[in-house]
């Protein structure tokens, strides 16, 4: 920790935070730049207001309910025509300004656990949220991924208070504010209904439960069924109707995705939590021959930005570009799984880190239930609960902001591919 206060490590700092300004302003004005239109499923999205202004908050509204995922975008992005009437581009500032809303959740969750703050500060290490791949995409459009992520993260801030407060009424009223968070984010990504099992790691091992905290999850719980239970019920499952087709069955190659998605970006954020993999050679090859027959589960993969490859790289490197990165993609995926359950349980007598940490693995695998198509903006919505969990694992290092800047420029990239790339 005392290297952290050397010159040199100031000075990394310093780099870092000049980093994160640069890509938070680039955002902005990429943002600002963007086409005075809606692009991809923008219109898709957006078309669900027109819906709720035809049919209010009712039982037909949500019946004919377009989309797999919930109503919270169609609601949030509602509240905000109906009070500033915003237009193209303007309007997909709301998301921009929610995830600097979730980036200062986490900095506060991080500053308030007991533990932390780690090397470089929950300051730095929420920010670098904002220079992850994926985040340019879900935080740059008007798509449905940003709000419910705002809650989920809202919602861990309310776990959080409960665990300082030593009052019973206090905690109970936020175990209460917690659940309409949560459910508030389940109706906008149903996947986030693993958090509900992870509450049992928030508060403790199960032979060391209290009654009262027996009776906050039995609050959070009920307070979410109350709310998210009567939507599913209209369902007739998790899944509007419409788009119940979608929800039959598993697909092990889009978990794998998932799973490799997250792990590339755990690496450029903390690498520390595959140090097993060098200090174990046996591991190491171990992971490369696993990751054969995963590569064979998941078959051809597209490569990202895929506009951006064929520019920089001839046509007949397409096709080897490809089979190399599926095997990438099946390799970070072992490696994250392995690596990164095995890093949770070592850090597991924090409750931050392993109740986080179990969130982001339960949540990255259960993607593995969308079967109809599969972006890497599935892997974004899980990003503040692996930052959660890896924080003690953030160092400050030469390489630290090369890392930083990798991961702003491809999710820059990827922003600008879906603006201008059409």
């Amino acid at each position: 920790m005392a290297s952290s206060q050397t010159p040199t490590f100031r000075g990394i700092g310093q780099l870092n935070w000049i980093l994160v300004g640069a890509a938070g302003l680039a955002l902005c004005v990429l943002v600002a730049l963007s086409p005075p239109h809606p692009v991809y499923d923008e219109q898709w999205f957006l078309g669900t207001l027109d819906l709720l202004k035809r049919h209010g908050l009712s039982l037909g509204f949500l019946r004919e309910f377009p989309g797999a995922a919930g109503p919270t975008f169609t609601l949030v992005f509602a509240a905000v025509d109906r009070v500033w009437m915003l237009h193209f581009p303007w309007l997909r500032f709301v998301n921009v300004l929610l995830l600097f809303g979730s980036v200062a959740l986490l900095w506060r969750i991080l500053k308030s656990t007991p533990g932390f703050p780690p090397s470089p500060g929950p300051a730095l290490i929420a920010a670098s949220l904002m220079m992850m791949p994926t985040v340019g995409v879900s935080a740059g459009m008007a798509l449905t991924e940003m709000p419910a992520l705002f809650f989920i993260t809202a919602s861990v801030l309310l776990l959080t208070l409960m665990e300082a407060d030593d009052a019973k009424p206090a905690r109970l009223f936020l175990a209460a504010a917690c659940g309409v968070a949560i459910a508030a984010a389940v109706l906008g990504r149903q996947n986030y209904l693993v958090l509900l099992p992870c509450l049992l790691l928030a508060f403790g091992y199960p032979p060391a439960f209290r009654r009262q905290e027996m009776v906050q999850i039995g609050v959070i719980i009920g307070t979410v069924a109350a709310i998210a239970g009567p939507v599913f019920i209209v369902w007739d499952g998790l899944i509007p109707p419409l788009s119940a087709w979608s929800g039959g069955g598993f697909s092990p190659a889009n978990g794998i995705r998932s799973a490799g998605y997250a792990g590339l970006i755990a690496f450029l954020f903390a690498p520390e939590i595959f140090r097993v993999l060098s200090h174990r050679k046996i591991v190491l090859a171990a992971a490369f021959v696993l990751s054969v027959p995963v590569a064979l589960m998941l078959g051809p993969v597209s490569v990202p930005m895929a506009s951006v490859t064929r520019a920089l790289s001839a046509e007949a490197l397409t096709g080897p570009i490809a089979a190399s990165f599926s095997f990438v993609l099946s390799f970070s995926a072992v490696c994250f799984v392995g690596c990164f359950a095995f890093y949770v349980w070592q850090e597991r007598t924090n409750w931050l880190t392993r109740f986080a940490g179990s969130m982001a693995l339960l949540g990255i695998l259960s993607n593995a239930k969308i079967t109809h198509q599969f972006s890497s903006r599935y892997v974004f919505v899980f990003l503040p609960f692996i930052v959660m969990a890896a924080a003690p694992a953030v160092r400050v290092n030469w390489h630290q902001p090369l890392r930083l800047a990798i991961g702003a420029v491809i999710s820059l990239g990827a922003l600008a591919s879906y603006y201008f790339g059409q």
